[in-house]
């Protein structure tokens, strides 16, 4: 098999090709693109080493320049991400996560893909209050953020409707693990603390999150394209829901600190409560989340402790941007 994986060195989509070379080294080979616009992303770059990848660094919304052999599946990771930048710079989550959607489903069109991987999000549901939402559920983006992948999933199905692609959609929870930009939660309340600062908790504290290991999100996306011949939809989940305020003080017991290392913030706009969806139908198909949460959530602080080189650089952009948007100069 022969798959073409965008955004591979991002968080989800590096650990998608680590998760292939400990489970399938031999019997996929993969060519990935990525724009490298993140340290992180560009430090991923330079260290991973497969005798069976090939690396085209560039824009999916260029996708269609570039010179690509037959392939016979696309794994779409690459995407702005991170709620935050989106109220502030809704244009590049279009630009990114629309505009880069669709050349490259014009691109699998033309190359006659027979298998097009969509990662999308549970947050196209919005926010639900007792509810697990079901693969039918209708779409209530509350981010711009959100909206761009809920736009993205709507491109996707006239693409099913009128050239007949065949598209599979993941709506995977909030990941979680190494290699994770310190812009998310995990990570920058962690190099928050290893740096003398305190996690910083909006609002009450009190909103839910659904928390799902990267490397059962690969395992899923592998299930999905060995068993999936025709356009479907799935979640992915683990039924590990906790709220913020939970979630820090599990970090502060893992590193031995106090609950006065929080500090609660205003809360950002639009900020969904609970985000909560139903993976039944995945299960169906024999797949079963593996990771621990609170194992993992240790192994996880314990690496962005040893690596502080990987992602110091980038944490300290965000403070700087964070100071100025707090000045109102962005």
């Amino acid at each position: 098999m022969k798959i073409l994986v965008t955004g591979c060195f991002g968080f989800i989509g590096f650990n998608f090709l680590k998760y292939i070379d400990s489970n399938y080294k031999n019997e996929i080979e993969i060519i990935g693109i990525d724009s490298l616009e993140s340290a992180g992303s560009t430090t991923n770059s330079v260290n991973y080493k497969n005798d069976k990848f090939t690396f085209i660094k560039g824009n999916i919304v260029d996708i269609n320049s570039f010179e690509i052999s037959k392939i016979d599946v696309v794994v779409n990771f690459a995407a702005e991400t991170h709620v935050d930048n989106s109220i502030f710079m809704p244009e590049k989550f279009i630009d990114s996560n629309v505009l880069g959607v669709t050349e490259l489903l014009k691109f699998a069109v033309k190359n006659k893909i027979s298998k097009f991987v969509h990662i999308s999000t549970d947050e196209v549901y919005g926010s639900v209050q007792n509810e697990y939402c079901k693969e039918s559920n209708f779409f209530n983006p509350s981010s711009p953020y959100s909206a761009s992948k809920a736009s993205a999933e709507l491109i996707c199905n006239s693409f099913i409707k009128t050239y007949g692609l065949n598209i599979l959609t993941v709506r995977p929870a909030n990941n979680y693990g190494y290699f994770q930009q310190p812009e998310k939660l995990i990570p920058f309340s962690v190099a928050n603390l290893l740096n003398n600062q305190n996690i910083e908790i909006y609002g009450d504290g009190k909103n839910i999150r659904h928390w799902l290991h990267v490397s059962d999100t690969s395992s899923a996306i592998l299930k999905i394209i060995e068993q999936v011949n025709e356009p479907d939809v799935f979640n992915v989940g683990s039924g590990v829901y906790m709220n913020n305020i939970d979630l820090s003080h599990k970090l502060l017991s893992i590193l031995n600190l106090t609950d006065e290392r929080i500090t609660f913030v205003e809360d950002r706009p639009g900020h969904d409560f609970r985000y909560a969806i139903d993976f039944s139908k995945l299960k169906s198909l024999g797949w079963e989340p593996q990771a621990q949460f609170d194992n993992e959530l240790g192994n996880t602080v314990n690496w962005y402790i040893n690596n502080e080189e990987w992602w110091k650089n980038s944490y300290q952009n965000i403070i700087n941007s964070k100071r100025k948007k707090r000045k109102g100069l962005v």
